[in-house]
């Protein structure tokens, strides 16, 4: 991305004092982005503009464009009637905005009339040099810089910066994702909806967190691809830097292709086609968003395995067996532990233990030791991540789990190889703030968590391939 490009758009996405044109108590778009612009920081000012109001929802209100301040305004979001924007983008360029957020709809998602009526909206767009994003969106949360200029209204949690970016092609879908982010204490540093993305489109958007020092993880709703080999180019440049691109791509069936394309207009593709893509050039595709929250958080987490060997530490010999099977259908390698390994877990382990991997200690042998195990599995070169037996507390005076994560967590905080907390206990919105503030990657469901580690396994064996190609 060319740094002006870069600049233009983090410039778009951290206003300071944004106009707000159409805004009114009579629905709840503009209710729902006050809200959020105050949970996000305290920094960013709103203008509403309301001919018929002298304030709305508690801020002062200017009956029009024109009586906005001079040479103030630096972002404008319009949620206006479709027949009314093109007039409201002429009255702003006047005030010299040309960073806009417009929320209307009927445009290219209706068909008919709708698609040239986008059409127009580009060419004006484009003609005056307006960065736009939209139509028919709900806006972004840039947590990162404490601003929200968001107008949906079901995004739950504490609006929290972290290294994980989302992008959604469609709102509701994404509001689902991005609080379950925030549920497991991720945190965000950009959520956008981009609507039906008339000038600033998905990969625009994915290209520029590319390039944010602040993302770690890029994470998308997806319903369709606008420019192919500038995603082919993103997803090198991805790559390089060492940052997933994790996306749910609906389309795999035909009433979901059809769904895609009557939601945005977007080009859904052939899903056979884009599913070879993925693979050729790293992209992780997930098919739930449960799936995707998992995957993010492990990538957010840990750092990337040597290899493709698992070592399971529990104290069940049931457990032991799930996870096995699981592995086996995701094509998770677990390798046998060395005859060094186990000799010497034998000596910690009682007499009646049977040191396999996935291994059980057994109710007698956790306690006896936790540290130890760990470091004789951390030995094993055959074991490149170790998801190792933890207790989530319930809470602020729940004592004994915490003593004993405190055996084990300053040691995978110290190792070189990925350590991830396998709780044997329910984990509720304590234990998920508990884990995070440790800086541990922690299984919550194991069926998601394993496709996750699945994904993170074979993300590592692509970028070790990907650094010795001629072109990366």
């Amino acid at each position: 991305m060319e740094q002006a490009a870069y600049e233009r758009l983090k410039k778009f996405f951290s206003p300071a004092h944004v106009a707000v044109v159409g805004a009114s108590t009579k629905n709840h778009w503009f209710a729902n982005m006050a809200r959020y612009a105050r949970q996000a920081g305290p920094d960013m000012r709103i203008y509403p503009v309301n001919p018929n109001a002298p304030e709305v929802c508690g801020i002062r209100a200017y009956p029009s464009i024109a009586h906005l301040p001079e040479g103030v305004i630096d972002f404008a979001v319009i949620m206006v009637k479709s027949t009314r924007v093109l007039e409201s983008l002429k009255e702003l360029l006047r005030k010299g905005v040309k960073d806009v957020l417009l929320i209307s709809s009927g445009y290219a998602e209706m068909g008919g009339s709708g698609v040239s009526d986008q059409e127009e909206l580009t060419r004006f767009c484009r003609e005056h040099d307006i960065l736009l994003m939209g139509p028919n969106c709900l806006g972004y949360m840039n947590l990162s810089d404490k601003v929200s200029v968001f107008t949906g209204g079901s995004v739950e949690g504490e609006l929290m910066a972290g290294s994980v970016a989302l992008l959604g092609q469609s709102g509701a879908s994404s509001e689902m994702i991005a609080s379950k982010l925030l549920k497991k204490s991720l945190g965000i540093s950009l959520y956008a909806a981009t609507g039906n993305e008339a000038i600033i489109t998905t990969e625009d958007c994915m290209e520029y967190l590319v390039h944010d020092s602040r993302t770690r993880v890029i994470t998308a709703f997806m319903e369709g691809f606008r420019d192919i080999p500038r995603m082919k180019d993103i997803a090198k440049a991805a790559a390089r830097k060492q940052i997933p691109i994790i996306l749910i791509k609906v389309g795999r069936s035909e009433k979901g292709l059809q769904a895609a394309r009557s939601h945005t207009g977007a080009m859904a593709g052939n899903d056979a086609a884009m599913e070879g893509f993925f693979r050729q050039y790293g992209i992780v595709r997930v098919d739930t968003i449960e799936e995707l929250v998992e995957t993010a958080a492990i990538f957010s987490r840990c750092r990337l395995p040597q290899g493709n060997g698992l070592g399971i530490c529990t104290l069940s010999g049931g457990l032991c067996g799930l996870y096995a099977d699981l592995c086996s259908r995701l094509n998770i390698e677990l390798p046998r532990l060395s005859e060094k390994t186990v000799s010497r877990l034998n000596s910690v382990l009682p007499d009646f233990a049977q040191p396999d991997n996935p291994l059980d200690v057994t109710g007698s042998g956790f306690s006896q030791g936790m540290e130890q195990i760990l470091k004789i599995l951390l030995d094993d070169e055959k074991l490149d991540v170790i998801a190792c037996l933890s207790f989530a507390p319930a809470g602020d005076d729940d004592v004994m789990p915490k003593l004993f994560n405190d055996t084990v967590f300053p040691l995978a905080r110290m190792t070189d190889k990925p350590v991830i907390a396998l709780s044997f206990r329910e984990i509720n919105d304590y234990a998920r703030r508990y884990y995070h503030d440790q800086g541990v990657h922690y299984i919550e469901h194991p069926e998601d968590s394993f496709k996750a580690i699945s994904h993170f396994m074979r993300y590592a064996q692509f970028q070790r391939k990907f650094e010795n190609r001629p072109e990366s």
